[in-house]
């Protein structure tokens, strides 16, 4: 069951919905909050009189304007928009710690190490990728992206990877990791001939050819 509390910037008022959660015995799994006034709660369903009386709790509660129920918290909707997008990538891509362990890899990634994805989590990357040493440009607190040929299993790639960093408590960027992605020689060649037929070269000159009833400038 997930809640959508509407309230105020009021000092305190977490703390009370949080209190209020542990005085009826709720086991909270998630909680997200939004800079623009809204707490969203995540906990196990409830019978019906008792969440009718939590309902009428919450917005007792000051600063509280409004409370509903909601499909998704906002962490849930990312992370399954994420997902999808991971799984649409024919590019291998791999999420790291910054122990350059392994934290999220798509299914172009399984493919090409021929592990599922429960075998490449907490897997050190450079076992995986051997031609550049990721720990190392990872311990040295890049600012920057950096691409570098690399070869794995007989084939040739293009390795792109992105640190990834959050804002600290004061305000400091802090590195948590980086997003290494693994674009195919072969296949970037296969894009740049499509670009270099004459066909296509045909088409894209009409293709911003104003149209005959368009006004003229």
């Amino acid at each position: 069951m997930r809640l959508e509390v509407f309230c105020e910037d009021r000092l305190g008022l977490t703390r009370e919905l949080l209190d209020l959660l542990v005085l009826r015995g709720i086991d909270l799994r998630g909680i997200d909050i939004d800079p623009i006034g809204r707490i969203y709660l995540n906990f196990a369903e409830l019978e019906f009189a008792n969440f009718s009386s939590l309902m009428a709790e919450i917005r007792r509660i000051a600063g509280v304007t409004d409370v509903r129920t909601v499909p998704w918290m906002p962490s849930e909707r990312e992370h399954l928009a994420l997902s999808a997008l991971l799984v649409a990538m024919p590019e291998p891509v791999l999420s790291l710690d910054t122990k350059g362990k392994v934290e999220l890899a798509n299914p172009a990634s399984c493919q090409l190490f021929a592990q599922s994805q429960e075998r490449l989590r907490n897997h050190p990357v450079a076992q995986l990728i051997t031609d550049f040493n990721i720990q190392r440009w990872l311990e040295g607190s890049p600012l920057e992206s950096h691409s570098e040929h690399v070869v794995i299993g007989g084939q040739n790639f293009v390795l792109e990877i992105t640190p990834v960093y959050l804002e600290g408590e004061h305000g400091e960027r802090v590195l948590t990791g980086a997003v290494a992605m693994l674009r195919s020689t072969v296949r970037m060649g296969a894009s740049a001939a499509d670009h270099d037929d004459p066909g296509y070269q045909r088409v894209q000159p009409n293709s911003r050819r104003r149209p005959e009833n368009a006004p003229r400038g």
